[in-house]
């Protein structure tokens, strides 16, 4: 089934996103981005062809997940995760969940769930500007579905 055609209609943007960890829902980021990957090698044999006899099964990964804010929310979300570490004072050992939601009135909706997240680094970068100051933390993540949806083989399920 092939997309729908849309005339005059919002589609999906900016402001279309809504973005949650642990659950709880955040206002203050600016900017989120990720990536995952299959890994896949070609397997070559003997031949006049040359060509692949096959492929392999492929290895998953996930990119670290960047995410940009004003620096109170990001501050917000540090204080919220060292409240549920076993370390005092620590944040980066919680395990926590991204819930990325792309909702549009005329549009299928679109969840993302960033699965298995640790907090990985912090980035500040402050300079003279009539702008408030922004943080972008870098999240690793194990697993991204989209609705639902896995790129890896999802037959042995996680």
């Amino acid at each position: 089934m092939a997309d729908q055609i849309v005339v005059n209609n919002n589609q999906i943007s900016w402001g279309s996103i809504i973005l949650k960890v642990r659950a709880e829902r955040f206002y203050g980021f600016t900017g989120i981005s990720f990536a995952d990957k299959r890994e896949r090698v070609k397997g070559y044999g003997q031949g006049r062809h040359h060509a692949p006899r096959g492929r392999s099964a492929g290895k998953y990964s996930v990119e670290n997940v960047k995410l940009t804010g004003w620096k109170a929310s990001v501050q917000q979300l540090r204080q919220e995760l060292a409240l549920q570490s076993l370390a005092p004072g620590g944040y980066g050992d919680v395990e926590f969940e991204i819930d990325v939601q792309y909702i549009e009135a005329d549009e299928m909706p679109i969840q993302v769930l960033i699965e298995r997240c640790v907090w990985a680094g912090n980035s500040t970068s402050d300079e003279e500007s009539p702008d408030p100051l922004k943080e972008e933390i870098e999240i690793d993540c194990m697993l991204i579905r989209r609705n639902g949806l896995v790129l890896f083989d999802s037959r042995m399920a996680i």
